[in-house]
């Protein structure tokens, strides 16, 4: 099936030149030492008063080079490794985010480490969520010390799912943390993880044109082992960013090859995605607007110019402006995600969010799981072959007749119709009859029932004993007898 793209082949090579143009003469501020030591060892202009670095184009073009266009995300059940390659779209849900809607009383509050357990553990059941975005990316869980929340949000995390663990790249030290609880959890040394990655990171830079210093000392540990890590750009167009997409599309590209660069030059080889959050700012309201139709064109473009330069990509999509699960919500979730995977984003994440992205709800998540597997069914597109064009079987009706009794409906029903489980086709009456329950009503009680059934592969006894232990040992580390 064909990328929907919305730029000529020329068009990104325009966005390249006048990326390279950008990196080369304005530069990009670099708030880590240790990242523009990296750069200036390796040949570009850096200004220790201000930080700021300027490339050369030919440092970030063979620097690019050397990221590998596919790689696999190991899982701790095998079942749910992920092979990470051109052509595959996989979705991730946001699991962390600060505030959440509460099952009971609908009401918002602050996220708590149970209700981040509760929310892994739901992803994990889900089957079209591959890459469920982990709680460890979680500045502060409720109840939980912000110096520790990394670490006891990764042990509850690996406790309540057995598909793939994201870990946190916030800081030099939480980044070291999660590798370290990685390497417990594949029982092998940390310089070993590189092999079989059970872990990967997030880097966000800063716009408009800046590194961070805590995300870019976390990018430079996941690569020093060769751990995958998913540089994004987050550009508010009209504000961080120019107002023009194509403008705003430039700073993305320099913010995220930059961030890529130092990637291979910590370590060649290190497997990234090129990464986007960038949409636009409600200029009306001076909101960021990541439930926006030009949130979708980010996202197409992303992967456009992340198969120009043969590296994966991420995009953000799912997430909507509503504060509830109301017809708002439906259409800006579906038409990002929709156009996030027909554009062939490799890993599409932020399902499960309202408000924004400020907010996640436990029934936008079995929700946007359903939208995904009409996305799969769309993505499949229509098998055409002699069997099922049916022309004996048509023959064989003709005209008059009915196709609901033939042998060649049952055959070929389970893999034509994609089957929704929340989604209600009934008559009015039929419905009415049931309770003329609203979505939001059945999608609570798939919730309800999920959490009361699931339960994924159980940690190994001495596996998650050794992981209290580190987390002990970080909670004395960073906080002594507190």
């Amino acid at each position: 099936m064909a990328e929907y793209e919305v730029l000529s082949r020329d068009e990104i090579y325009q966005i390249h030149q006048s990326t390279l143009e950008v990196l080369e003469r304005v530069g990009i501020r670099v708030y880590s030492s240790s990242a523009a030591s990296i750069f200036k060892e390796a040949g570009a202009y850096v200004d220790g008063k201000n930080g700021l670095v300027k490339m050369p184009s030919d440092l970030v073009e063979e620097s690019v080079k050397k990221a590998p266009s596919e790689f696999t995300l190991y899982a701790r059940n095998p079942k749910n490794n992920v092979k990470i390659e051109p052509g595959k779209v996989y979705f991730g849900p946001m699991i962390g985010r600060i505030n959440i809607i509460d099952l009971d009383s609908g009401e918002k509050r602050k996220t708590t480490l149970e209700d981040m357990a509760n929310l892994t553990r739901l992803a994990s059941a889900l089957e079209y969520y591959k890459l469920p975005h982990s709680g460890v990316m979680m500045p502060h869980i409720e109840g939980v010390p912000d110096e520790v929340a990394h670490a006891y949000a990764y042990l509850a995390s690996v406790k309540n799912s057995d598909k793939v663990v994201k870990g946190t790249g916030r800081n030099k030290v939480a980044a070291q943390d999660c590798i370290r609880m990685a390497s417990v959890l594949a029982r092998c040394e940390m310089e070993e993880l590189g092999k079989k990655p059970n872990i990967f990171t997030t880097c966000n830079t800063v716009a408009p044109l800046q590194l961070q210093e805590g995300q870019t000392e976390g990018l430079i540990e996941y690569a020093k082992h060769g751990l995958p890590v998913d540089v994004a750009a987050e550009i508010q167009a009209g504000a961080t960013g120019p107002v023009t997409l194509a403008g705003s599309l430039v700073i993305q590209n320099a913010e995220v090859l930059s961030g890529i660069t130092v990637a291979q030059l910590v370590n060649p080889g290190t497997p990234v995605f090129y990464g986007t959050a960038s949409t636009i700012m409600d200029m009306r309201s001076g909101i960021i607007a990541k439930g926006a139709v030009e949130a979708g064109l980010f996202n197409v473009v992303t992967a456009q110019l992340a198969r120009y330069y043969g590296v994966p990509s991420r995009g953000t999509a799912g997430d909507t402006e509503s504060k509830t699960l109301d017809i708002q919500a439906g259409y800006e979730k579906a038409i990002t995600l929709l156009m996030a995977a027909l554009a062939g984003v490799n890993y599409i994440w932020y399902p499960g969010t309202i408000e924004y992205a400020l907010t996640v709800s436990y029934e936008s998540l079995v929700i946007d799981h359903e939208i995904c597997g009409m996305i799969y069914r769309a993505l499949k597109g229509i098998d055409v072959r002699e069997d099922t064009l049916a022309a004996k079987i048509i023959d064989s009706v003709g005209p008059g007749g009915q196709f609901l009794g033939q042998k060649h409906t049952l055959e070929h029903l389970i893999s034509e119709q994609y089957f929704p489980k929340l989604s209600d086709r009934r008559s009015r009456e039929e419905w009415k009859k049931a309770g003329a329950r609203e979505l939001k009503d059945v999608a609570k009680d798939e919730v309800r029932r999920i959490l009361r059934e699931y339960q994924p592969t159980p940690l190994e006894n001495d596996i998650e004993e050794d992981l209290k232990r580190v987390v002990n040992e970080i909670r004395e580390r960073e906080l002594g007898s507190k």
